[in-house]
């Protein structure tokens, strides 16, 4: 007997060992092979394509969405047209907040056909992982395990998946919101130094002035730390003797108008006033709090850089020096993003979202320049995307049947409500919907409010009856 476990063992090893080999010989041969390539990107992509629309087509309209579909304080207004919509963001802007450009595009997507609305929604997360993507190998080769790994990071990292790629509302405030600020500091990340003619550089710097504005105008943390960091990135280009392109101060001035006129806007003011008074406790209880939320629900991504950045100081290529000071541009921005939250009265998961992003490209720059001729490194690249892959068809189940169950829902609250009008009802009963997963919106008590107007009766929580 003693005889006969080991033998076990060994060949366990053996064949975990022969299941690698023939894992990076796959791998390798697609990655030589410019047609296996070339399928292998398009499956990947329509893979990515259509686990996300799917979950959006079953993700129906919940919560601020209602609300969305009316213009700002105009007593149960429809919006029928842009031109509504900017009557909506003008009172919006006054009354309630400063984040005009993303909400603009909350009510545009709302005016859309539900299909349509799915198709943009896959089509905005489809840009966002290829930036991210961009951003961590820069103008380097490009890497199918590295786009699949950066999908795989995004739906384990992000706390919120629901509020923030799926829910319309949400999405447009941090799909689309970090989606536009990427876009914005893409050309700092590209940039090599290399100087444009005279009639390019005057297009370029009026064109990206106009963007960088609107860029600004989008999320007060997250545009914050952009800023941030393309003040980062010009440090960066004078420390490699590079000339700081016109484009980018022109860029960096437009995103900090646009940021200043989100700041200032009238509504953030008032809801500060009902925040209360933000004094010196009040400071400094946020920041140790947000500093524990780091470390208690994201302190493994620290660690993970701190481990990539110990190997990357053997392991990192010789044309990748540079690597770690692109790396720990992003991680001041994640930090930077962290810390502005202390001027909020509150810190929702789905606010991390922008963070976590730039965390992702901080870690990603560092592991994707590691040298993979070593047989170590490659071994945890499979490794990883192995263990991510079991992960993801498990958690994938489990997010389709959360997100199922609430489309169910849904459709029963829809026979609910003609029920309850042809029976001459005043209210309407619905049960409050409580996600078990990350990837639906949980419903808030107040959320019933907003779905009268939609509805066309007074809707009332089960739980708010027994109150």
């Amino acid at each position: 007997m003693n005889f006969v476990q080991p033998d076990i063992f060994n060949r366990s090893v053996a064949f975990v060992s022969n299941l690698y080999d023939k894992l990076e010989s796959k791998f390798t041969s697609i990655s030589h092979n410019k047609l296996s390539g070339n399928i292998s990107w398009i499956l990947v992509i329509l893979i990515c394509f259509s686990i996300l629309l799917i979950l959006n087509i079953f993700t129906p309209m919940t919560a601020d969405d209602f609300g969305y579909l009316y213009i700002h304080a105009e007593d149960g207004a429809r919006v029928t047209s842009i031109g509504d919509i900017f009557q909506s963001q003008y009172n919006h802007y006054y009354m309630w907040g400063g984040r005009s450009v993303v909400h603009f595009i909350a009510q545009a997507l709302l005016l859309l056909p539900p299909f349509v609305i799915d198709l943009l929604n896959t089509l905005a997360y489809m840009a966002y992982t290829f930036l991210i993507y961009w951003f961590i190998k820069g103008r380097k080769a490009g890497s199918i395990l590295l786009f699949i790994l950066v999908n795989l990071a995004i739906w384990f990292i992000q706390p919120a998946f629901g509020d923030t790629i799926l829910w319309i509302t949400g999405s447009a405030n941090y799909l689309w919101g970090t989606t536009l600020i990427l876009l914005f500091l893409l050309p700092f990340r590209l940039y090599n130094g290399h100087k444009l003619n005279r009639i390019s550089m005057i297009i370029c710097s009026i064109t990206f002035f106009i963007f960088a504005f609107i860029a600004g105008w989008t999320n007060e943390n997250t545009a914050g730390a952009m800023l941030l960091m393309a003040i980062l990135f010009l440090i960066y280009y004078r420390s490699r003797k590079w000339d700081i392109p016109v484009w980018a101060i022109t860029g960096l001035i437009g995103a900090l108008i646009g940021y200043i006129i989100m700041i200032l806007a009238p509504g953030n003011a008032v809801r500060a006033g009902e925040a209360g008074h933000l004094g010196l406790f009040i400071i400094c209880y946020r920041l140790l709090m947000h500093t524990l939320t780091l470390f208690t629900d994201y302190g493994i991504l620290i660690l993970s850089y701190l481990v990539i950045w110990v190997l990357s100081r053997r392991f990192s290529r010789e044309e990748s020096k540079d690597s770690l000071e692109l790396s720990l541009i992003f991680l001041v921005g994640a930090l930077a993003a962290i810390y502005t939250m202390i001027f909020s009265p509150s810190f929702p998961p789905r606010a991390w979202f922008g963070i976590l992003t730039f965390f992702i490209i901080a870690i990603g720059i560092l592991f994707y320049n590691f040298d993979y001729k070593n047989k170590f490194l490659r071994q945890i690249r499979v490794s990883m995307l192995t263990v991510g892959f079991i992960a993801f068809a498990f958690s994938f189940y489990l997010a389709a049947k959360d997100v199922s169950r609430f489309y169910s829902v849904y459709k029963e609250r829809q026979m609910l409500v003609e029920k309850a009008k042809r029976e001459g009802a005043t209210t309407c009963e619905f049960e409050r919907y409580i996600a078990d997963t990350k990837f639906v919106h949980t419903e808030e008590v107040l959320s019933r409010h907003m779905m009268h107007g939609y509805y066309g009766i007074e809707i009332v929580f089960k739980e708010s009856l027994q109150e």
